[in-house]
């Protein structure tokens, strides 16, 4: 009986160091850039997606700003331009008319209270 219990103990805890070492791993790996990521000469500025494996990206390099269209088998150049552009200010992202989700539970929850 206590050779089984210590079994399965050895095998939680084989499971567990193997777990904690690919977390560790995939960490290390992530935070190098080693597969993508960072670059110490670009920079993406924005990314505004179009369709599934479709984007607009600017891109930042040196001095220069870039639009660029990128799909799965290619990437385009769509414009270069001296200096980034201003932000565009936040707007309302609500569709008119539309009800509010948090506000259309709260009555949902009181009808089914009876109230």
């Amino acid at each position: 009986m206590w050779e089984s219990i210590l079994t399965g103990m050895g095998t939680l805890l084989a499971v567990a160091v193997v777990l904690v070492a690919a977390w560790w791993f995939t960490r290390r790996i992530a935070g190098s850039g080693q597969f993508g990521g960072r670059s110490r000469y670009m920079k993406i500025i924005d990314r505004m997606p179009l369709a599934q494996d479709k984007y607009l990206a600017l891109v930042r390099l040196g001095e220069k700003t870039y639009l660029v269209g990128v799909a799965a088998s290619e990437i385009s150049l769509l414009a270069e331009m001296e200096e980034e552009p201003e932000p565009l200010p936040q707007t309302d992202q609500t569709v008119p008319g539309a009800a509010d989700f948090r506000e259309l539970m709260k009555k949902i929850g009181r009808k089914n209270n009876g109230q």
